[in-house]
């Protein structure tokens, strides 16, 4: 995986070249990711990292993202969704939010991301999900009004709820306050701006 290739840009989004994925994060140079947030009305998801991953194991993140090959198109990275989660939607379900920029420098890697950042209105149950172990270990949601008021910081801990295996497949469920200790470090304010345009965009909230 740290070997395939992706594309180079500068910091105006032009593409300058390609490079590995160890080679990106080694060297800072900025590369695209593609995002995709489970919301509906009520909730936003988020998977649990894998204990096996090398980068923030254990932690909270994104429903399902990656990095965009160098042959692939942005649409492409729908497949981070039936790869991680084993749902399959098509790019077609998926609204496009647009793109950001993110750079998180942390003591093994400096990722300088442009993210391609989608929504799916999700209105499945829990048993639609079909966890790559290696990659995601469990699947947790918030309530849509409680993640927005935290990721503005106006509070210090968020309510979750769902589910993580343990290596041995047993599964155990989640109810329980986290803090920003327990997530990957975004940059500040994204989640929130996730929550708002869905919000306003696809569910017609105010």
């Amino acid at each position: 995986m740290e070997q395939e290739i992706v594309k180079v840009f500068n910091e105006l989004h032009e593409q300058i070249g390609t490079a590995t994925r160890a080679e990106v994060h080694e060297k800072g140079l900025w590369h695209e990711t593609f995002h995709c947030w489970l919301v509906n009305e009520d909730y936003i998801y988020f998977q649990v990292r894998s204990s096996q991953k090398k980068d923030y194991p254990g932690l909270l993140d994104i429903t399902a993202a990656g990095h965009l090959l160098a042959i692939e198109t942005v649409e492409s990275g729908i497949r981070e969704v039936k790869e991680e989660l084993g749902l399959d939607i098509d790019v077609h379900e998926v609204v496009k939010m647009g793109m950001t920029s993110c750079s998180i420098v942390s003591e093994n890697m400096i990722d300088n991301e442009f993210c391609h950042v989608y929504i799916y209105p999700f209105q499945h149950d829990w048993d639609s999900f079909v966890l790559q172990y290696e990659e995601v270990s469990g699947v947790v949601r918030a309530r849509l009004d409680e993640a927005e008021a935290f990721f503005l910081g106006e509070t210090t801990t968020l309510n979750i709820e769902g589910y993580e295996y343990f290596p041995d497949g047993q599964r155990m469920n989640i109810v329980r306050p986290v803090s920003n200790a327990q997530f990957v470090p975004y940059r500040e304010l994204y989640v929130a701006q996730v929550i708002k345009f869905a919000r306003e965009k696809i569910f017609n909230q105010t």
